[in-house]
């Protein structure tokens, strides 16, 4: 698949890269519309540091391509608006409403991603033509 990645401060390129799998509780997105947030921006500067070759980008809508086990009231073909922040819907600050600082998806159950924003920060993000979306049930919004 084709995905914008980072390559350096002042510079992405469109690069080839393999279709991710998907995990229990995951999905996969074939994105069809996406933007570039001020936070892109931001990393095209090099004013907020993400490592080389991540797939930037984390504000899609697109369709579901690929469910993983036990991801229930959805459907594959289902357009889908994927939150730009993603909690697990499990940690503490998630069960407190808390979503932008959730931990869940680190060791000791604190927030890594500022703001919980983990897509094109910690994991590979949305300007690509799929994208694995992680505690699918939390983070996906049908499009009616």
């Amino acid at each position: 698949m084709k995905a914008t990645v980072f390559v350096e401060p002042g510079r992405i390129e469109l690069r080839e890269k393999p279709v991710p799998e998907v995990g229990p509780g995951e999905a996969l997105v074939k994105v069809t519309t996406t933007t570039i947030c001020g936070t892109d921006v931001h990393i095209m500067k090099g004013e907020y540091p993400v490592e080389p070759g991540l797939t930037i980008g984390h504000e899609p809508v697109g369709v579901i391509a690929r469910l993983g086990p036990g991801v229930t009231g959805y459907r594959l073909g289902q357009r889908v608006i994927v939150g730009a922040i993603t909690p697990c819907g499990q940690c503490h600050a998630c069960l407190d409403g808390d979503l932008a600082q959730c931990g869940g998806a680190t060791e000791h159950g604190f927030a890594q991603a500022i703001g919980g924003w983990r897509f094109g920060n910690t994991i590979d993000g949305c300007q690509a033509e799929y994208v694995r979306v992680p505690d699918a049930m939390a983070n996906l919004t049908p499009v009616p």
